[in-house]
């Protein structure tokens, strides 16, 4: 059951700081944003996880890629020195990058193996839909959002100049809450199966303006390209890339019932 809990949640996976962001009535541009969610219906009702990593925000991935690979035991010393600045040697540029690399495909690869777990249960997947924009946000970068990713590029590799480290010119994303339904079946020790709607969501994220001293961007998006955020995302790791966003942002009802 752990896998299958974990299969659902991860499957529905401030001048620039004084701006504040609202939620806006919704845009035909919101309404892209469900028609993208969609287009991978066919990947969710097959178990097909591989999608939620490569079509997952590229900072938020990173992070969570680095997370993933502070709990393989064999690397965790060399992980938590790193962090912590103790590790007594600076990474090269192409040692970060692979690095980030192989924590990639790790996560990729257990993603595909949950995937696997849950055909391999019983796990079924009868319907999935993704709803009508609730919500949409214009999040104004900050200087604070641009260090946190260019923390991250750095760590990617990425070397930075002075300049880059000092001027931005600014950037915007723009974010939609979008409800997702997800109708399920299990097996039970009777021989029965167990029908299950769960109610939940996930956020579409795009990156509409990315721009500094040289034009490049940080983040690793494609311009006006959506991408998706699952419910279960800490709101901090959120806020780190996106520090306007709202404390109140707005939600659906999320929960389960059988049927």
């Amino acid at each position: 059951m752990q896998d299958m809990k974990s299969f659902y949640t991860l499957m529905m996976p401030a001048a620039l700081c004084v701006l504040t962001a609202e939620a806006a009535p919704v845009s035909d541009i919101a309404r892209e944003a469900q028609a993208a969610a969609n287009a991978y219906k066919g990947a969710v009702v097959n178990c097909d996880m591989e999608w939620a990593i490569d079509r997952m925000y590229p900072p938020i991935k990173w992070t969570l890629a680095d997370r993933f690979a502070s709990r393989d035991p064999r690397r965790e010393r060399e992980h938590a020195k790193r962090i912590m600045g103790t590790a007594g040697h600076k990474e090269s540029d192409e040692v970060a990058r692979l690095r980030m690399e192989r924590n990639i495909r790790a996560l990729r690869d257990e993603y595909v193996r949950m995937g696997r777990r849950m055909k391999e249960a019983g796990f079924r997947v009868e319907r999935y839909i993704v709803g009508a924009p609730m919500a949409e946000y214009i999040l104004p970068h900050s200087a604070a959002a641009m260090r946190a990713v260019r923390a991250d590029s750095t760590r990617r590799g990425n070397k930075l100049s002075s300049a880059e480290n000092i001027k931005w010119e600014g950037g915007r994303s723009r974010l939609v809450v979008l409800p997702t339904t997800l109708w399920y079946s299990i097996p039970t020790e009777d021989g029965r199966r167990l029908r299950v709607e769960r109610k939940d969501f996930i956020y579409a994220v795009r990156d509409e303006v990315i721009q500094s001293t040289n034009n490049r961007n940080y983040r690793g998006t494609e311009i006006n390209k959506w991408y998706f955020i699952d419910s279960n995302t800490d709101v901090n790791t959120l806020r780190s890339y996106f520090p306007t966003l709202p404390l109140n942002i707005a939600q659906p009802d999320t929960g389960e019932r059988p049927l």
